[in-house]
């Protein structure tokens, strides 16, 4: 774990259990569920998809172990019972692009 996001949630770096839900099941390199689309850019900069934009990648529904905030249900070493925590990733979206629920006020800049 390496701190808490905006809305509370903690946060943790690229490992977890192979089974969200089972500490015995093994440690696994999380995936995000995001992959490079195939093609070609219909508009903008035009060109083949290749990464250089966000707009590169799609979510695939269980494309990987991690769901569109790059989050997951589990069971970690802090929370045996289950918590909701994101995941930084090798790959892209690498650093979690939105938050899973409403950002805490304590969270917010007051002020200059």
């Amino acid at each position: 774990m390496v701190g808490w996001a905006g809305d509370g949630f903690p946060i943790y770096v690229r490992f977890g259990y192979r089974d969200a839900t089972d500490p015995t099941s093994g440690i696994i390199d999380v995936q995000s569920s995001y992959q490079l689309r195939s093609g070609t850019r219909g508009s903008g900069p035009g060109g083949d998809y290749d990464g250089t934009y966000v707009e590169d990648y799609e979510y695939i529904s269980r494309g990987g172990d991690l769901d569109e905030s790059n989050g997951r249900f589990g069971v970690t070493p802090e929370y045996p019972d289950g918590t909701y925590y994101y995941v930084l990733t090798e790959a892209f979206p690498a650093i979690p692009r939105f938050f899973n629920a409403p950002i805490d006020p304590t969270f917010e800049k007051v002020g200059r």
